[in-house]
Parts: C-alpha cells; structure tokens; sequence
C-alpha cells in the first residue's frame, strides 16, 4: 500500500499543472476532447517480484510455505489498444501488451541446503481501463484483467552429489493497476498524436509446480511448488492515431480549419 500511495504522489505532481486553468472551461470542467481510437505504446521499467514456495512429495503438497524468495530487474514492453470517450471527461478502453526482461531472483529447493537463480523474464496481459480526465491532454486511469507469467529453470548449487535442476514453470492470474497518460504538448514541444505513459501494476498469479529433477538421468524427484507476485513501474510512449485530427476539431469547434469559406 506504501508503494501504490507514492506512485499515486508521483503520478499527481506529473500531471501538467499549469494547463490545467487554461483548460477549464466556465463551468470549472475539462473542455471536451476526443480520446477515443486505436494507439500504439512501448517503453520500459522496473519490476520486483516476490514468491512463497511450497514442498511438493509426489503430488502432496505442504500446507504452508516452506521457503520465501523475491527478485528484481529491468524490462521492455510493447502494447496496443482502443480507447472510447463516452462522456466529456471519462475514457473506457480495451488493451493488451506484453512485458520482457531479466526480474532475477532465488528459488530453493525446501528442506534441503540447495537453491538456484530464476528470472521472470515474460509477463502478458489483457485488460480493460476507465478513466477520468484531469484536463483534456491528462487522463488519470486504473485498469485490470488477465495476465501470464514465465519463470526459468535453473540448476542448483552447491551442486550435490547428483546434480539436480528446477524446470522453468508458467502462472496465470490476474493483475490491477493505475497511472496516468498525457500529451507530450506539455513540455513545449510540438508533438500531434504522441503521448507518455506512467504506470504501477500489481499482478498475483497462482501455485504451480517447477519440476525438481536429476540431470543426469533426465528422472522427476520432487516439485518446488511455486506461487508469485509480480509488482511492476512502467513509462511508455504512446501513438494516438487519431489525435492530430481530433484535436483539430476540438481547437476550432468542430469545424474544418482547412476547408475553404
């Protein structure tokens, strides 16, 4: 909670204050734009995981964890979407997008003295967005919806007597999260059409086995129940199809600038 409180402070001191009374219009409401059509977005970040571990013995799995473990790193991501403005200052939209980099951390093999490295290297989601916007270039959102999580295998050390790996292992679940969008416009730059993104997203997937097994022989031993959480602080650049030309007709009422009298 302490993590999404500062990401909703540092969101807020993002937004462009200074446009924002420009923007008003008599009423003390955003004047309308138009943010809906399709975009493309892809950028970078910062992601931390955390995972409880649990011992598996043919298929028996403990009832509590037996080990805690957690990593971090860096990643890409690459997205798509459609949004649609339903009301002057409220946008719906539909996304998905996908996360790729190097989330390093430790997994242990419990009850015994080995452990190995794991990476988080592939999260996917789909999901749905509502926002509400702070002025016509700032839309302030929380989003939700599917998403899928690949971990990587490992061999572990110190290596005993017969060496032994972990396979990689794969995790549905869901995720939630919130940010902001604005026009580059604000930083004095002319830019129709592009726009930045900041999000935090909180993903928590379900326990699924990471096979325990001899590498000599190829033969199953036992399973490392597996059971994460993913927490993720992404900025994207976003290309809006259609801005150019909806801001255009919010500019001039509606009308054809280029259309001849």
């Amino acid at each position: 909670m302490r993590l999404l409180f500062a990401g909703s402070i540092a969101i807020a001191i993002m937004l462009p204050s200074g446009a924002v009374a420009a923007d008003m219009g008599a009423a003390g409401s955003p004047q309308a734009g138009d943010w809906s059509g399709f975009y493309l977005s892809a950028g970078g970040g910062f992601g931390w995981w955390s995972a409880n571990q649990y011992t598996d013995f043919e298929g028996i799995p403990a009832p509590g964890p037996s080990a805690h473990t957690n990593g971090s790193g860096g990643f890409g991501t690459v997205g798509a979407g459609f949004d649609w403005q339903f009301v002057p200052s409220w946008v719906a939209g539909a996304f998905a997008d996908v996360q790729f980099g190097d989330l390093r951390g430790s997994i242990q093999a419990p009850f015994e003295e080995y452990s190995g490295t794991t990476r988080n290297r592939l999260n996917y989601a789909a999901g749905l967005r509502l926002g509400v916007l702070a002025t016509p270039d700032a839309l302030i959102y929380v989003d939700g919806g599917y998403s899928h999580a690949a971990f990587t295998g490992s061999g572990l050390d110190p290596t005993p007597l017969v060496p032994l790996s972990v396979a990689g292992h794969d995790h549905d679940g869901w995720f939630v999260g919130g940010g902001v969008e604005n026009a580059l416009d604000f930083t004095g730059v002319s830019s129709p059409g592009w726009f930045m993104k900041t999000e935090y997203r909180f993903a928590d997937y379900g326990r699924e086995n990471a096979e325990m097994y001899v590498d000599a022989t190829g033969a199953a031993d036992h399973a490392i129940a597996f059971k994460p959480t993913v927490q993720t602080l992404s900025i994207s650049l976003v290309y809006r199809f259609n801005a150019d030309e909806a801001r255009g007709s919010a500019l001039h009422g509606g009308s054809d600038v280029s259309a001849k009298p």
